[in-house]
Formats: C-alpha cells, sequence, structure tokens
C-alpha cells in the first residue's frame, strides 16, 4: 500500500548478464543472473500473492525461448519468469511474462557492436512503437502467461543455425543458406588462418569498426557474448 491508495500493479524490469560457455559456469554466475531475474520475482510473488493486483509484468527475454550463445544462466533464469507468470494464472491472478527481444537504444543491446552482430544473425531491434503495441498486449486479460516480443528475418536467423528446431521448422525456408564462415584456408595438416583473417572478424563482430591489434578487444567494442562467438568463429577453423 501506497499512502491511502492501493497497490494494483506490479512491473519487474530487473536483470543482469554473466555470459560465458557452459564449462566455465559456476555457482557465482548463476547466483548473479538468478538474484534479479528468479529470486527477486519470487519474492514479489510471496509479498504480492494476497494482493489483488490489475496486472504482474515480468520482463523476461527472448534467450527463454531461442536461447543465446554462452547464455544459460540468463536462459534459465528468464524461465523461471515465464513459469512463475504462468503459475499465477493458473491461480486467476493477474499476470503476463514478456520475452523482449533486443531494444535498439537502450537495454543490454544498446552497444553498436552488439546491435551489428543481432541484425546480421537476423534479430531485428524493437522500437519504442513496436514496445508500446507488444506491452499493451501483454496486459489484455485474453493474452497468454507467456508473449514473445522480438522482430527476426528467419531465413537469416535460422541460416545460421546448426539445426533447425521442431517448433521453429513452420518458419524454415525450404533451403536455408548456409551459415557465413571466418575463412577457408587449408592446408595438408588441416586449416589455418592469420592474423588479418583473425582482425577481419573481429571487425565484423564490433560493427566493421576499425581494429587497433595492441588494444584489448573490450576497447574496441566487443562484449562478452560477442567475444565467446568470435571465440567459436576462430575454433571452427583450427
Amino acid at each position: 500500500v501506497h499512502g491511502s491508495a492501493p497497490l494494483s500493479g506490479v512491473w519487474h524490469a530487473a536483470g543482469v548478464l554473466a555470459d560465458g560457455l557452459l564449462a566455465s559456469q559456476c555457482a557465482r554466475s548463476l547466483r548473479h543472473v538468478y538474484a534479479p531475474k528468479a529470486h527477486a520475482a519470487w519474492s514479489l510473488q510471496r509479498s504480492g500473492a494476497g494482493l489483488p493486483l490489475d496486472a504482474c509484468v515480468l520482463f523476461s527475454s527472448i534467450a527463454a525461448l531461442l536461447g543465446g550463445s554462452g547464455q544459460a544462466n540468463y536462459a534459465a533464469a528468464n524461465c523461471c519468469l515465464d513459469s512463475l507468470s504462468a503459475c499465477r494464472r493458473s491461480r486467476a491472478l493477474a499476470c503476463s511474462s514478456v520475452q523482449w527481444g533486443p531494444w535498439a537504444d537502450v537495454g543490454m543491446a544498446a552497444g553498436l557492436a552488439v546491435n551489428a552482430r543481432l541484425l546480421r544473425g537476423g534479430l531485428g531491434l524493437l522500437g519504442l512503437a513496436e514496445g508500446i503495441v507488444a506491452f499493451r498486449a501483454a496486459l489484455q486479460a485474453q493474452a497468454a502467461p507467456v508473449v514473445a516480443a522480438f522482430t527476426v528475418k528467419w531465413s537469416r536467423f535460422l541460416g545460421g543455425a546448426p539445426s533447425v528446431p521442431p517448433f521453429l521448422e513452420g518458419f524454415a525456408a525450404a533451403s536455408l543458406p548456409h551459415a557465413p564462415t571466418v575463412c577457408e584456408v587449408g592446408t595438408p595438416a588441416g586449416c589455418a588462418i592469420g592474423l588479418e583473417q583473425v582482425l577481419e572478424a573481429v571487425r565484423m563482430s564490433v560493427g566493421g569498426t576499425g581494429v587497433d591489434v595492441d588494444a584489448p578487444l573490450m576497447d574496441a567494442g566487443l562484449d562478452s557474448l560477442g567475444a565467446v562467438e568470435l571465440r567459436n568463429q576462430l575454433q571452427a577453423h583450427v
């Protein structure tokens, strides 16, 4: 209760990242990501379960739907929000969990390098107009417990995947293009790449900007998720 007015709505929009390959994840990184997402949402549930809320909106992520390189902990934490929303709705309590895609100007994907990488992978960026439409849809009483809000070019998005998940087969084209490669320089002993190919891969990861060979990659605009994807690209050709 705030003053004399009863609490009528709750919005949960907290979140942090701790990206890394699964083998490098640990209890600390899980706690770091779960605390503002899953644990905070459950605290809100415990404190407000008996209130007749008109709206309860949880900000999830499409990582819970589609996954993400190096984001197993983040995807799982957002799945907890989706499950909580379904649980509340099964008890006739107001709730919607919105699996947000990347935003154009704010949020975790607001950096130019991150935006460029997402666009190359087929994911579009949400603007204010699209976000308002999705938010209003989530507040409708007849809306599903979980609503996904993102823009995507399916041919490009699925074309870069090693296989198409069964629940996305309806969006797959009859024939998908092969995933782009960093280079294809082979030798009798195997495959090797040189410095120029490595720098070109880095430039692509940070949006085509110049890269100083003596500067840390993070200074060039490469975030932790981009570093994971870059590592995977380079290892595929070593």
